[in-house]
């Protein structure tokens, strides 16, 4: 059976350059790449990211405002968001709340956050998480208004008990491939417990995988996918099916496989 990478947070619209864009896509999918869960951070993404989605199913549209750009938000992005989300097949996200964002009231990124929410429920949208340093507030979010709703956690790397309650929530791990490549680090004791079946691999591609070339991403993606198995004592083509299969999961709520 083929392998399929999978990029479950990307951000390909910041590579900004066209002929890059279509050059890191065409590069990557010849080299196995399945699906990238590419990811709106201001209103400013939402029609480029559709239009990309429209020309490529590879490229999974996810719609929504990041916490750092909370004062962009006004009622008629709402609006637009709300008929972005209501397009079959997108996604709600990247949206949360970051306390180390001292910049952007954090009253404001709660009520963003909890707007963004809501929207996700009544389409019944799964979302992605942006969470720093608030995973009670999150958390308690999550469960007050999309308590039935998927969710995955983007850039994961918190504690056991953290990574228990979002389990027990139904959430999914996205766990950045940054995590797996550098020396000595704590959270591979968190890594080694979380459920298989919920476990995602991501770049925050062009933030923490740069952008240089597509073979330079290439390469770190199956440089981290690697390490990612060997943490988890499986085969390595073993572990990229069932990380693709998850997000088939995510998305759908079950696998095609």
């Amino acid at each position: 059976m083929e392998c399929l990478f999978q990029d479950s947070h990307i951000h390909i619209q910041d590579i900004k350059s066209l002929e890059s864009i279509t050059r890191f896509i065409q590069d990557a999918k010849t080299s196995g790449w399945g699906r990238f869960f590419n990811c709106a951070i201001t209103p400013a993404d939402w029609p480029i990211i559709k239009a990309m989605a429209e020309k490529d199913a590879a490229l999974v549209p996810f719609f929504g405002i990041h916490p750092w750009f909370s004062d962009l938000a006004d009622e008629k992005s709402f609006q637009q968001l709300e008929a972005y989300l209501s397009i079959p097949g997108a996604f709600a996200g990247e949206m949360g709340p970051d306390k180390a964002r001292k910049n952007i009231d954090f009253s404001l990124q709660k009520d963003i956050f909890t707007r963004q929410l809501l929207l996700a429920k009544k389409f019944k949208k799964p979302f992605t998480v942006h969470c720093v340093r608030a995973w009670e507030e999150t958390i308690s979010l999550i469960k007050s208004h999309a308590p039935d709703l998927r969710f995955l956690t983007h850039s994961f790397n918190g504690s056991h008990e953290i990574a228990q309650e979002i389990q027990l929530m139904g959430g999914f791990f996205s766990v950045s491939i940054k995590e797996f490549i550098r020396d000595e680090n704590p959270f591979k004791s968190v890594f080694k417990i979380l459920p298989s079946n919920r476990i995602l691999l991501e770049t925050d591609f062009p933030y923490q995988v740069k952008w240089t070339t597509p073979q330079e991403y290439i390469k770190t993606v199956h440089k981290g996918y690697e390490i990612a198995a060997s943490w988890r004592d499986c085969d390595t083509d073993t572990f990229i099916k069932g990380v693709y299969d998850n997000g088939t999961i995510f998305t759908h709520g079950t696998s095609d496989r």
